[in-house]
């Protein structure tokens, strides 16, 4: 059994501790004749995070406790054994620990050791393209992450346990295929386990008519929750979403626009439901510091009566976190927002990035949605939309090709929504080192 790791530094060195236990159960699975093998190779990688965050009145301060000042201690290691180009079998494993948390921290923060990922992937030569089986847990991220990520952010990314299905006809054409379940983690010892009240299907596709400037996504995705919770109350929820992206760069110009569109069931109540992303920007080439001027705005459906028998709150499924910004103030749910940008690469490795952002409800009467899609008590049928603005800085620095440092800092103020709930200024602050090999 590993014992939870003393506050500061004595966290780092059981994350270090952890990762090469780590390390050795994934080399020592594989029989070594199989490395030998001229057919075979054996590719091991893995990472070391250390991050410091500050949150003062976390989610406009409707979430306790109201200061809370910590490390996180992130250690993965993944192993590849492959033959060919037609079989692969993927394992990696991470370790979670936090020091200094006030109160227990989530199960996204402390997860002691688990497998993120555990599949196998089988691969076969088609007439036309190549068709990739894969079965186990596995990672996904799709299109701009919006509705389906990786979740990089906290301690332990997000996982999915079942099968998908990835075609590819080369450079312009890919589409994959899934049914999972998503992993819920927990803070033993190899005591993760998917979801029996989720199910999670759909199929994605990206033509890409000019690979290196140009493309569109096409997608519809399933959603099966048993226990649901929206503003209207709890239910089943069936929910189907279908959606298109064009993406692409010409000129200075950068573009990213987005629109879905729901429907389905939530309990005897029929969903109707839609979102529209637009991510844009035009950078200076010939400017010192190159610097890209881009704007980010956000139409995101919510509930108009939550006592009739229809619903109109959009569910992100599995989005991005932090969505708006590192703070992770609000979930994009019965959203109207717009962010205005500055970034300036201040050296070939170092960048920076300025934003503000406002926040609106879309529908008064639905709720404001904290993470992860929880309705606030106190925020539906307020006197305005205005739910509040936020202040951020975010620098990168990409020291090495295995290590990168970074620093974020966001400024938030409530407005008449979250002000009607108790809801109160706050600052949020984080940095970070990470290394990979």
């Amino acid at each position: 059994m590993i014992e939870r790791c003393q506050p500061l530094w004595g966290s780092a060195v059981c994350s270090a501790r952890t990762l090469l236990v780590a390390l050795c159960i994934v080399t020592t699975t594989i029989e070594p004749s199989h490395a030998q093998d001229q057919n075979w190779s054996l590719e091991v990688s893995g990472e070391l995070r250390e991050r410091f965050e500050s949150a003062n009145n976390p989610v406009f301060g409707l979430s306790a406790p109201a200061q809370n000042d910590y490390l996180l201690h992130r250690a993965s290691v993944s192993g590849e054994l492959r033959r060919g180009d037609d079989f692969r079998a993927v394992a990696k494993i991470v370790s979670g620990l936090t020091s200094s948390w006030s109160g227990s921290p989530p199960p996204t923060q402390e997860d002691s050791l688990d497998a993120l990922e555990a599949y196998v992937e089988q691969s076969l030569s088609l007439a036309r393209g190549q068709l990739a089986l894969r079965i186990g847990r596995q990672e996904m991220a799709l299109g701009a992450a919006r509705l389906v990520s990786v979740r990089e952010s906290p301690n332990v990314r997000r996982a999915f346990d079942g099968v998908s299905a990835s075609w590819t006809d080369g450079e312009q054409q890919r589409a994959t295929a899934f049914f999972l379940r998503p992993v819920w983690p927990e803070d033993g010892i190899f005591d993760d386990r998917s979801s029996q009240a989720e199910r999670f299907w759909g199929l994605y596709a990206t033509w890409l008519p000019s690979p290196e400037r140009l493309g569109i996504d096409t997608y519809y995705l399933g959603l099966d929750r048993a226990n649901a919770v929206f503003a209207q109350g709890l239910a089943r929820e069936l929910r189907h979403t279908i959606g298109a992206r064009a993406f692409g760069m010409r000129a200075g110009w950068d573009w990213n626009i987005e629109a879905a569109w729901q429907w389905g069931s939530f309990g005897a109540a029929n969903i109707r439901a839609w979102t529209v992303s637009i991510d844009a920007g035009f950078e200076f080439a010939a400017l010192p510091f190159t610097p890209r001027v881009g704007l980010k705005a956000d139409a995101i459906s919510g509930d108009r009566n939550p006592h009739d028998r229809e619903l109109g709150t959009f569910n992100p499924l599995f989005p991005k976190l932090p969505y708006f910004s590192e703070a992770n103030l609000a979930t994009p749910a019965n959203l109207l927002d717009i962010q205005p940008s500055l970034s300036l690469s201040l050296t070939d490795r170092l960048s920076a990035t300025l934003s503000w952002n406002r926040l609106w409800k879309h529908e008064n009467a639905d709720a404001f949605y904290a993470p992860l899609l929880t309705p606030v008590t106190g925020t539906s049928r307020s006197r305005s939309r205005d739910i509040g603005s936020q202040t951020s800085m975010l620098v990168s620095w990409q020291a090495t090709r295995q290590l990168d440092l970074g620093a974020t800092y966001v400024a938030f103020e409530p407005h008449n929504v979250i002000r009607q709930a108790d809801g109160r200024a706050g600052s949020f602050l984080a940095a970070w080192i990470r290394w990979t090999f």
